[in-house]
C-alpha cells in the first residue's frame, strides 16, 4: 500500500489505519476529518471551497488529492490528455492562487476509487450528493466534474 499521509480510517477506540483520514466519534453521528496531505492541498484553496470540504467531511469520508496546481503540473496533465488546458493559453481554477478548484477522493474500505469500475463510481456519486447538499447549506454554487464530457472529471470541484 503506498502511504499518502493520510491518517487512519478507523473509529477512535481502534488502532486499525487506513490511507485516508480519519473517523471520529460524535454522539450517535459519526464524523471524519482531514489528514495531512488533504490539509496540505487545502492550504493554497479559497476559504468559500474549504468550508465547502469542511462540511462535507463531516457526513462523509474523502480526501482532498489536489488543491492549487502549478504550471508545470497543469502542463503535464495537458501533455498527458487528462486535462484540456495548458495553464498558458487557458489558466484552469486550480491554476489561482488561492485555488478556485479541488480534486478530491471518496474513501470506502475496499473500493480503489481510480479503477474505473461501477462500484467506484457510485461512490464518486455519493460523495457528490454531499457536496451539493452542503453547497446548498452554504449557498456556494459549485460545478462537478463529473458531469463533463470531455474530459469526465469525477474527482473535480470548482466555484461556479
Amino acid at each position: 500500500m503506498v502511504d499518502y499521509g493520510y491518517t487512519s480510517n478507523t473509529s477512535v477506540n481502534s488502532n486499525r489505519s487506513t490511507a485516508y483520514g480519519s473517523e471520529i466519534t460524535k454522539g450517535d453521528r459519526m464524523g471524519y476529518k482531514f489528514g495531512r496531505r488533504s490539509k496540505q492541498a487545502l492550504s493554497n484553496v479559497d476559504q468559500q471551497l474549504v468550508k465547502l470540504c469542511e462540511e462535507v467531511i463531516q457526513h462523509i469520508d474523502f480526501s482532498v488529492i489536489e488543491g492549487h496546481r502549478s504550471l508545470e503540473r497543469q502542463k503535464e496533465l495537458f501533455d498527458e490528455g487528462n486535462s484540456n488546458i495548458d495553464g498558458v493559453t487557458e489558466k484552469g481554477n486550480h491554476n489561482y492562487t488561492p485555488s478556485r478548484a479541488v480534486d478530491v477522493v471518496p474513501y470506502k474500505r475496499g473500493t480503489n476509487p481510480f479503477d474505473g469500475t461501477e462500484r467506484a463510481e457510485l461512490e464518486y456519486y455519493r460523495l457528490n450528493r454531499e457536496f451539493q447538499r452542503a453547497s446548498r447549506k452554504l449557498g456556494l454554487a459549485v460545478t462537478w466534474g463529473g458531469t463533463w464530457n470531455d474530459p469526465l472529471d469525477y474527482p473535480h470541484y470548482e466555484l461556479a
